[in-house]
């Protein structure tokens, strides 16, 4: 038995099956103890090697093979944060002791936030587990974590231009543009304010957003109407490289107490920077812009994000609702009633006060 004792502490050497070797403490001093952690050790190597079992991966590893592979993610920041809430409380666990009551149990007790914000916690250990299973072969199976905001109406919050234009007026003028050019093209805050000149071309009338730059990760043309080119003339020459500044640096925010103030002042509520974009989409399906051009105008990867829209437009269902080929005559409609007799509806009272019955026989009654 290839145990041995260094500093008082039990340490075991290993050959296993497949020829590499094990050597590391025991963390006892108990004789016995170390005995027993080297036996089971043993086997343990013996079904790794034979039943080609896979061996058990603690949540710390996983943690840190994601932050490693995900390093150039735009939100790793937030997967840090919320890796270290997790981390706090399933430290030492295998990811086959990570069930779906325990994550729930975790995330009703501990995060007290509105349901979005629980499926984004969800959403990251969900990621991690399927990139275990997948990606890294760790695990067979995963489990099927709960989905807290599952069947409810995603949120489409927009404004009409009456409200754009008072909200314009309250903004402050370095924010005005920014806020016109969103409108405008639909970009995202971080697009937007990230926008260089050497993405904006004049002469096609084209800005471009790089890979990796947008949410999906992809690269989005985006077509500049009248609005954005007369915006992009009033930047020029402000700034080498950035489109939009303040005080002659790049703007880093937009959603900034000055944006907040001016919703207040123009009568908003119930509104985010974000959904300028929803207001640019809504504005644009209403003026009759088909769902797939919208889709493709947005750079949304999946038409069920464009579906969102889609009632703010129904010309082109006009034709067909037309198709229907039924007149009422108001003066003489009558509803079949019991045992094949007509009852008149209009008008319902006759000379004589009584009600008139017809049988299908044409007797009146």
């Amino acid at each position: 038995m290839a145990l041995w004792k260094r500093a008082k502490t039990y340490h075991v050497d290993i050959a296993s099956p497949d020829g590499s070797r094990v050597r590391h403490t025991t963390g006892t001093t108990d004789r016995a103890k170390a005995k027993e952690y080297h036996d089971k050790l043993k086997a343990e190597l013996w079904d790794l090697s034979r039943l080609k079992q896979k061996p058990k991966r603690s949540w710390d590893e996983a943690a840190l093979r994601w932050l490693k592979e995900k390093e150039h993610k735009k939100s790793l920041r937030d997967d840090v944060q919320r890796i270290r809430w997790f981390t706090g409380h399933l430290r030492g666990k295998t990811l086959d002791q990570i069930d779906r009551s325990l994550v729930d149990r975790l995330i009703t007790t501990h995060v007290h936030a509105t349901d979005r914000t629980k499926d984004l916690y969800v959403a990251l250990i969900r990621a991690i587990f399927r990139m275990a299973m997948r990606e890294w072969e760790w695990i067979d199976t995963m489990p099927a974590f709960k989905t807290y905001e599952k069947g409810k109406k995603v949120r489409v919050r927009w404004i009409t231009h009456e409200q754009a234009k008072a909200l314009l007026l309250e903004l402050p003028e370095h924010q005005r543009d920014v806020v016109v050019f969103a409108l405008a093209t639909g970009l995202r805050q971080g697009n937007v304010l990230g926008l260089t000149w050497d993405r904006v071309f004049m002469d096609r009338r084209q800005a471009t957003i790089e890979h990796g730059d947008t949410k999906n990760e992809d690269a989005l043309g985006v077509a500049l109407n009248d609005i954005a080119v007369a915006v992009l003339m009033r930047q020029r020459g402000k700034h080498k490289t950035a489109v939009f500044t303040y005080r002659g640096e790049r703007l880093r925010s937009a959603n900034t107490r000055a944006w907040r103030k001016a919703l207040v002042r123009a009568g908003i509520t119930n509104f985010r920077w974000h959904d300028l974009r929803h207001t640019w989409a809504s504005w644009l399906r209403q003026a009759g812009v088909p769902t797939w051009v919208l889709q493709e105008l947005g750079g949304w990867k999946s038409e069920s994000m464009v579906r969102r829209y889609a009632h703010m437009s129904v010309d082109h269902l006009q034709p067909y609702a037309d198709r229907l080929g039924f007149e009422p005559d108001l003066e003489t409609e009558r509803v079949r009633g019991s045992e094949g007799a007509y009852v008149t509806k209009s008008p319902t009272k006759l000379a004589g006060g009584g009600l008139r019955l017809v049988a299908s026989n044409g007797v009146s009654v």
